[in-house]
Parts: C-alpha cells; sequence; structure tokens
C-alpha cells in the first residue's frame, strides 16, 4: 500500500494517454479476473493513523493473465528489454516521473498542480528532488533574458 492517504488519488490524464489505455483494454478478448481482485486493502496514514480502504479491482493496471495488480517490477522488466532493443541505457520506469515533472514545469505548469499530480506532500520534494534544470531550459532562459535586455 502507498505510505499516505493522499497517495490514494485520481490522475487526469491527456486525452493520447487515455486513448493508447483505452485502446489496450479492448484489444483484450479475455482478461482473468482474480479472486483477490475482490479483496480490500486497508492501510494506515504514517502522519496521521487514519485507517482508510481500497478495493483491489479499482487498481488501474491488472495482469489480463494472471487477473492479479501488476508488480512494479515487471514495468522494469520490460522497459529494460526495450532499452535493450533500441540500443540505449537501461533506466527504470520511476525515472519516467523525474522526466514528467522536468517537461511539465518546462512547458509551464504551476508547481503547485505538479505537487498534486504527483502526490507529494512537500513542494520541495517536487521541485528539489523531481524537477531538473536541462541544457535547453538554461539556453532558453539565456535567450529570454538576452530579449528582454535587447527591448
Amino acid at each position: 500500500p502507498p505510505k499516505t492517504q493522499q497517495s490514494y488519488r485520481t490522475i487526469p490524464l491527456t486525452n493520447r494517454a487515455y486513448e493508447i489505455l483505452q485502446s489496450v483494454e479492448l484489444s483484450r478478448a479475455y482478461r482473468k479476473e482474480s479472486p483477490m481482485l475482490s479483496q480490500t486493502l486497508e492501510y494506515i496514514d504514517r502522519r496521521t493513523g487514519v485507517k482508510s480502504q481500497l478495493i483491489m479491482r479499482d487498481l488501474g493496471f491488472i495482469n489480463f493473465r494472471t487477473g492479479m495488480p501488476n508488480k512494479n517490477s515487471s514495468y522494469d522488466a520490460h522497459l529494460y528489454k526495450l532499452c535493450d532493443e533500441a540500443g540505449i541505457k537501461r533506466f527504470c520506469m520511476h525515472a519516467l516521473r523525474h522526466t514528467y515533472a522536468t517537461r511539465a514545469i518546462e512547458s509551464g505548469m504551476q508547481s503547485k498542480v505538479l505537487q498534486k499530480l504527483l502526490g507529494h506532500a512537500s513542494i520541495k520534494t517536487t521541485m528539489d528532488r523531481y524537477v531538473h534544470v536541462t541544457d535547453d531550459s538554461m539556453a532558453n532562459a539565456v535567450r529570454q533574458f538576452e530579449s528582454y535586455q535587447s527591448a
């Protein structure tokens, strides 16, 4: 279970992401339903001590062969295979959260909105650990400053 109650959240998707997930779901003629999906997860928010529940069926990604929730390690295994086939350095799925955070800020997303989307309790975690300054961002900032100075 997640660390906090705030980790259980509904995350809005882009239209393209929704279309991709929907097409994957519709492409499966059969999806096994494990009895485990009827179980209720109970967890305690480590900060507040409040008990909460979640029905396993409500989880987003279920393995269509086993009917069980997918494990994080299965995503990394598939990603490593794709990296090897593409001839690029391996990286884990979690790295994509950092990429998303960086690109979201670069696109102009408000930092508090990003914090909520990532499920962070602290804006410091979002901005200091997840958002990275890229070479492109620095070059754009210098060009922006230069155009301001010229005006």
